[in-house]
């Protein structure tokens, strides 16, 4: 287990500090004003909705349900519960997707109403409509990364984000050379935020023992008895997130505030999470195998209390 949360927690470590250099880029090409701010609000909405299902209750409730299928009804149900669970998340993605384009003016004046009557406001709803497509990525790469964790394999889920901001970074040195306008430079940062959630989507491969099989939409009782729980636990986890979106919400009717409330946030996050996002991953499957087989030892390594 301690290997483990070292792989995990040095994936994380590796991803914040590729973060911080993302983000120093960012304020070194957008600078502090209206088109980062239009950046950064569009950036936040899908940051958010990246955090609820990565580090939300999807995934905490993927892995116990997973295990508890597979230990009961054996592999090829576990794979079919698993087709279930990715076709409805994707679906359910994928409408949400575009129903939040089409309302995209009204969806960014609610999370920045001092946007209104200014041109920040187009700005900041053509970038969030180029951002997009990476939430109908993040819940299929959400699912497929929880099925490897409930196997224990966390090597690709460490590292898999980093192709994220390995492949913005490599966009933004390439503007910043090329000395691009700020208003198209964001633009184009945008357009590749959109499309680098297929950059993960090497974990497809990577999960050949819990493939999902026949992909396709459910409402089902099992699949209601994991929505439950997965849906409570990412409105727990909801409250940091919803206090990032108050902050830009506030700051929007002040020139530049979006900008160094993010940037500043952005430093006070760097240590954070390292140790809580490794422990969370790496226990939630231990602690589930341990209690169904009434081992409150947790196989001798840390031991887990019983209830």
């Amino acid at each position: 287990m301690i290997r483990s949360f070292l792989t995990v927690s040095s994936g994380t470590l590796a991803s914040r500090l590729l973060g911080f250099v993302r983000d120093s880029i960012i304020a070194a090409l957008l600078g502090a004003g209206p088109v980062a701010d239009a950046f950064l609000v569009a950036f936040q909405l899908i940051n958010v909705v990246r955090r609820l299902l990565s580090e939300g209750g999807l995934n905490a409730a993927l892995v116990p349900a997973w295990l508890r299928v597979r230990e009961a009804d054996g592999a090829n149900a576990a794979a079919a519960f698993a087709g279930r669970v990715l076709g409805t998340v994707s679906a359910a993605l994928i409408a949400a997707s575009v129903l939040i384009g089409l309302l995209m003016p009204l969806v960014i004046t609610a999370l920045a109403p001092g946007f209104a009557g200014h041109d920040t406001l187009q700005l900041a709803v053509n970038n969030a409509r180029l951002m997009l497509p990476y939430l109908a990525f993040a819940g299929p790469v959400t699912v497929m990364m929880a099925l490897l964790n409930a196997q224990g394999r966390f090597t690709l889920t460490a590292f898999s984000p980093l192709l994220f901001n390995i492949a913005l970074i490599a966009v933004m040195a390439v503007l910043l050379g090329w000395r691009q306008d700020a208003v198209d430079a964001a633009l184009i940062m945008a357009a590749t935020i959109g499309i680098a959630g297929l950059l993960q989507y090497p974990s497809w491969c990577c999960a050949a023992a819990a493939s999902p099989r026949r992909l396709r939409i459910a409402f089902d009782g099992e699949m209601r008895g994991f929505l439950g729980p997965a849906m409570s636990g990412m409105i727990a986890s909801s409250a940091p997130q919803w206090l990032m979106v108050a902050g830009a919400i506030i700051a929007s009717s002040s020139p530049s505030a979006v900008s160094w409330l993010y940037f500043a946030n952005r430093l006070i996050e760097l240590p954070l999470g390292i140790v809580g996002v490794a422990v969370g991953t790496v226990l939630i499957p231990q602690m589930t195998r341990a209690l169904r087989s009434d081992d409150f030892h947790g196989d001798r390594a840390g031991g887990i209390a019983r209830p």
